[in-house]
Order: C-alpha cells, then structure tokens, then sequence
C-alpha cells in the first residue's frame, strides 16, 4: 500500500526538521511526504532543501492559511497514495513508522475499539506520549530525535489523558463509549478513498486550535469505519505552550457540541483539559446534558 504522508506546518522550522529525520530513518519510506506550508515566515524553507537533499521524497504545497482542518484537507488532495497519514509538524516517529500504518490497513493488525465495523476502512491511530523536555532536545537536534526522546536523554516522556482512554479503550480495560477519539489528528491514518467519500475535515472550525479532527472522527465512526490503535506506529509530541490553547479549544468545543449532541461529546470538558482524566469523563460521558452551553 502506497503511503502519503501529510504534515501541515507553519513556522516551526527546528521541530519539522527533527519530525522529517525521523521519516527519513525509516525502514520502509513513504510513497512521497506532503509538507503543506500554511503561511510560513521562518526557515522552514531550508529545512525541507536540507530534507529533499536526503533523498526523502517531499512535495510541498501550499496551504490555505485558514486552520488546521484546510491545511490538512489541501495536503490529502495533492496527494497520490492510497493511504493518507496525517502527522503534524512537531512529532518525533521511529524507523517502523510508516510500516505500522501500512500494517493495520493491509494486515488489520493492531487493537480494534469496540466490536462493531468488521471489515470497514479502518481510522487507525499510533499512540503519542508527550517530552516535556521537547526544548532540550529541539536545540540539540540529535541525527536520531526519536532515539534520543525513547532514551530518556532528555527526560521521560509522559501520556496525556486523551492517550491513556485511547489505550484503555483499545486494551479493553474501559468500555468503549468513544472510538472517534482514535481520530487525533497529530498522528492518524485512513485509506485516502474514505477521506474523499467523506469529505474530510470540517474548515468551519477555522484558525481556531481543537476539535477539528475528532469531529472527522466521530463523522468517520458513524459512516462504520473501524477505529484501531496500532502500537508500532507510536509518535513523541514535542511539548509546547500555547498560551490560550484551552480559551480556543473551548470554542471549537461548543461547535463540535453543537454539531452532535451526544454526551461522549459535551463531556470532553472531563478529559480534555488541564487536569484532565479518563475516569471522570467515563463517568460524565454517560450523565451530561448535551447542551452547548454548558461546556
């Protein structure tokens, strides 16, 4: 199965850098690698020079400049495979990447969430722990950044709660009450004949930060695609601060809500937060009103 991988990016030159080394260790490249560059004004240009000079077979696009969800639907229609990978520009990946994704859709290897969708076009997500040491290593710039974030060289990485009810989900030891949250938009895979069907990502959400992609992922889910967590294409999140990352995820929030009215939905707020947990959205995902108001 023939690969696309798509990062949109906008100016976080040092960190795409390390996340494009890391596609180029790989075992097995991808098909081509699409770097849409959504209104870039750093040096983003030199690295993806330095990248192609390595033989890594990128194609550039420019983006729309109206949010995430646009930059990643203007990469996936440039793109030629039959697999669409979506990573974003700060995600560290190992040399069994690419393979991985290409694995669960060929193979159908890796953890199924919940029993229904057989034999569906799966959406299938590698798992991402967080470096919060990411700056260390971003200035270090090692000729292997996943080695080097896996190696606790620079500090331990870390699971966020979105990650540890994905996991718990797909490990069976939580009821599976969201296989759409499979859908996180840093590091996913579908086959690119489902993107087209469906649409893709909704671009009213705008520059706004969140949301967009597990609402793709809920849309997916209730059109009966699988939702599967492949170990082997896990990723390392180069921890960042977004100084009103919550303010503007609480906007997009209200609109997913808004859009579908389901208690998975309105008890984000549980998970999806800055202390959020698993066991409180487990619990408020069966007894929230589904209210856009209240989020």
């Amino acid at each position: 199965m023939t690969a696309s991988v798509v990062v949109p990016t906008r100016n976080k030159a040092d960190r795409l850098r390390l996340t494009l080394r890391g596609l180029g260790r790989g075992a097995s490249r991808p098909h081509e690698v699409i770097v849409v560059d959504d209104g870039c004004t750093d040096t983003t240009g030199e690295v993806l020079a330095e990248a192609a000079a390595t033989g890594l077979p990128i194609r550039v696009v420019t983006g729309p400049q109206r949010g995430r969800a646009a930059a990643r639907n203007a990469g996936a229609a440039a793109a030629t495979g039959r697999l669409l990978v979506f990573l974003d520009d700060d995600i560290l990946v190992g040399p069994q990447f690419v393979a991985a994704h290409e694995k669960a859709h060929e193979d159908g290897y890796g953890s199924r969430i919940g029993a229904g969708a057989s034999g569906q076009p799966a959406v299938v997500h590698g798992p991402l722990r967080e470096l919060p040491m990411a700056a260390r290593l971003v200035a270090a710039a090692p000729p292997d950044p996943y080695r080097s974030a896996t190696d606790r060289t620079f500090g331990r990485t870390v699971v966020n709660a979105l990650e540890r009810l994905i996991l718990a989900m797909a490990e069976r030891s939580a009821p599976p009450v969201a296989p759409w949250l499979v859908c996180v938009g840093a590091n996913v895979s579908l086959p690119a004949s489902r993107w087209h069907a469906d649409g893709g990502f909704d671009e009213n959400f705008g520059t706004t930060w969140g949301c967009e992609d597990l609402e793709y992922g809920y849309r997916l889910c209730a059109a009966g695609a699988a939702m599967v967590v492949a170990p082997d294409a896990d990723g390392v999140h180069l921890t960042h601060v977004r100084a009103d990352r919550w303010e503007q995820h609480t906007v997009n929030l209200r609109r997913f809500v808004a859009l579908h009215p389901d208690p998975a939905v309105a008890a984000l707020t549980s998970l999806l937060a800055p202390d959020g947990s698993p066991a409180r959205y487990l619990q408020a995902a069966q007894t929230t009103p589904p209210d856009p108001e209240s989020v």
